[in-house]
């Protein structure tokens, strides 16, 4: 996919306004296919070969739990789960997550070079609670934050799609009581009864994003959005979800920067830990 100036102006438009894009059959079946071949491989060799991958089991359970991949039972991976941050570890993955031409149209968005700190696999729906990314990991300087979600595979209705709810970044953001974006969970409801209310002031109603294989859908870091309910567990919903900061912000930390390419950088850190 190549955009012009003029494609970029639309897109900076409709970004503005709505708080996302959708760039349908950005990737062909053969980069998609190297992604889910590699977490097919990693699921088959996880004990046998060493690795320093975390995973979240369970999700939406009160079995969740954070713990290295390689000890994990098959059964995991029969239930939703979120595979951590294979772009520290595999090149096939920061080639997708910062191809030239979508880490382009990011460091639009972004003002700047993208910087990816975090990516997150998922082979079922999330059913994650409908929130902004500004809960977990806010930016150092405001608005430099987004994320994008790549389709694995086709979407199902009942797989349990992304929902999101348009121009909802244009909300003057909740602050907790630590005057911080970040969340408090027994806040929660106070911060769910301002939305509700501004939703319904600004007459925006969720949608759900139907993606095909290939589709990418990228999102401001305060667009309210998360996971609709999965209607039939046995369908999967294949997805590579990617955080990016402005590189910019974050040159104080050059030892840690890796450049991909001319518009991209990862973020090297260590693995997260369990819990």
């Amino acid at each position: 996919m190549t955009a012009g100036r003029s494609n970029f102006d639309a897109m900076v438009a409709k970004w503005n306004t709505d708080g996302y894009l959708v760039l349908p059959g950005f990737f062909d079946n053969k980069r998609i296919a190297r992604v889910n071949d590699l977490v097919d491989e990693l699921w088959d060799s996880r004990a046998a070969k060493p690795n320093q991958l975390i995973i979240d089991t369970f999700l939406g359970t009160p079995e969740t739990r954070r713990t290295r991949f390689s000890t994990v039972p098959d059964q995991v991976r029969e239930s939703p789960y979120k595979l951590n941050d294979l772009y520290l570890d595999y090149e096939d993955v920061r080639q997708v997550v910062l191809d030239k031409e979508l880490a382009k149209i990011v460091g639009l968005l972004l003002g700047g070079k993208a910087l990816v700190f975090n990516t997150l696999n998922f082979e079922y729906g999330s059913g994650q609670d409908d929130h902004v990314d500004t809960f977990y990991m806010p930016p150092k300087q405001a608005n430099r934050m987004l994320a994008s979600w790549m389709a694995l595979e086709n979407i199902s209705p009942d797989s349990g799609p992304l929902r999101y709810y348009p121009g909802s970044h244009l909300i003057p953001p909740y602050l907790f009581s630590n005057g911080k974006t970040n969340v408090i969970g027994a806040e929660l409801p106070a911060f769910y009864s301002y939305m509700k209310l501004e939703l319904e002031k600004r007459g925006i109603e969720p949608v759900s994003f139907l993606a095909g294989r290939g589709d990418v859908f990228i999102w401001h870091a305060q667009l309210f959005h998360g996971g609709t309910p999965i209607i039939d567990p046995q369908q999967t919903r294949r997805s590579l979800v990617t955080h990016y900061y402005r590189t910019a912000e974050y040159r104080h930390l050059f030892w840690r920067l890796k450049k991909v390419n001319e518009h991209g950088y990862y973020y090297r850190r260590p693995h997260q830990t369990p819990h």
